[in-house]
């Protein structure tokens, strides 16, 4: 049943109400364009025929702003295109590992191509989550990693990615000639605006306003908190270009905080859960706590399709992508129910689509 990503893989290429996504070529002509570098989500390998992990990037006058960094997404950015030095920026939602297992690769690889283009790379991502979240009903295993800093945030994970490598790094620089990597990238740690959020383990994404986190001359970026269990700080990003508006929903539930920020973006990239999958990766019933806990966590964490078409008809948006697909080999059909609940354009992601953005028409 979920052995189909041929299927996805057919499908995924689709012309709705006039609009064409293709795949990435190898030059484009467009200012501004969204690239979809992978579109699976969840720590897991679903064969041979998977998508790699979520990444996406928005790439505005040859300049790079990426969105996560699951499995193989820098060998996508360089199939992609995106050469080592022209990353302008990376954006993490949240820091689950299927979304920043590949950092390593980015801050680690090309030094010497960094150098040359003088890169200066600008990481952003949550800060640290402040307390453990409670465990689970009917959970005993009180079992706490790193308890030194068991809630790291975005500064802490770039920090100790050097720290790891650092008998590599000292050897490639003092008898190799090879730079010093840190000198091309800093890492910020996003501050949720004070007074937003009073417990993160009771509401963790309250109602609140869109927040600036980035902007040069090139693009605007804005977030806001979203739902995704008891995950904290997890945000939605929207990018705003001269050529058009994209917005990330990252992983989350239904979220009015993510309907609008998505309020008249040209495209929605939004994360979909296929619930037929559930009960399959979960086990039979009855569940036991450990079952119940994962049950709820992918079931009122994440979104179904036919949810994701009413959150993007609410917003307005033009054109809806499906990413962060949960299983990566779910029959296409599965996905495409989002188009029972929105009118517009539906795109099912593809690894290395790309969709220019120019200001897509509104359902």
């Amino acid at each position: 049943m979920f052995n189909a990503h041929k299927t996805l893989i057919a499908a995924a290429t689709l012309t709705l109400a006039g609009f064409c996504a293709t795949p990435l070529a190898a030059e484009s002509p467009a200012a501004a364009e969204l690239v979809l570098l992978g579109v699976a989500g969840g720590p897991t390998w679903y064969g041979d025929a998977s998508p790699h992990g979520i990444s996406s990037a928005v790439l505005v006058n040859g300049r790079a702003y990426i969105v996560d960094l699951g499995s193989g997404a820098y060998r996508q950015l360089r199939r992609a295109g995106v050469k080592p030095g022209t990353e302008q920026a990376v954006f993490l939602t949240h820091l689950h590992t299927d979304h920043i297992i590949d950092l390593a690769n980015l801050l680690m690889y090309d030094p010497s191509a960094r150098r040359r283009a003088k890169a200066s790379m600008q990481i952003y991502g949550p800060g640290r989550r402040g307390v453990l979240p409670p465990l689970a009903p009917g959970m005993k295993d009180d079992v706490v990693v790193h308890a030194e800093n068991p809630s790291a945030g975005t500064r802490d994970l770039v920090e100790s990615v050097v720290a790891g490598m650092s008998a590599d790094l000292n050897i490639r620089v003092r008898s190799e000639g090879v730079p010093d990597i840190r000198q091309f990238f800093k890492a910020h740690d996003i501050a949720v605006p004070a007074g937003v959020v009073k417990d993160p383990n009771t509401d963790p994404a309250p109602p609140m306003e869109p927040f600036p986190v980035w902007q040069d001359e090139r693009v605007k970026v804005s977030a806001i908190l979203v739902p995704h269990g008891l995950v904290y700080p997890n945000f939605a990003y929207r990018f705003d270009t001269a050529a058009g508006s994209v917005v990330f929903s990252g992983d989350t539930a239904v979220s009015e905080n993510l309907i609008k920020l998505a309020r008249g973006a040209d495209v929605l990239v939004h994360e979909a859960i296929d619930p037929a999958w559930v009960d399959h990766i979960v086990g039979a019933k009855p569940w036991d706590a450990r079952q119940q806990a994962l049950a709820h966590q992918l079931l009122e964490a994440h979104t179904t399709p036919q949810e994701v078409g009413e959150v993007a008809t609410r917003a307005g948006v033009g054109t809806l992508v499906l990413s962060h697909l949960v299983p990566g080999d779910a029959p296409a059909e599965h996905w495409l129910q989002a188009r029972r609940t929105f009118q517009g354009p539906v795109v099912l992601g593809q690894d290395l689509l790309r969709l220019p953005l120019r200001g897509q028409p509104k359902p």
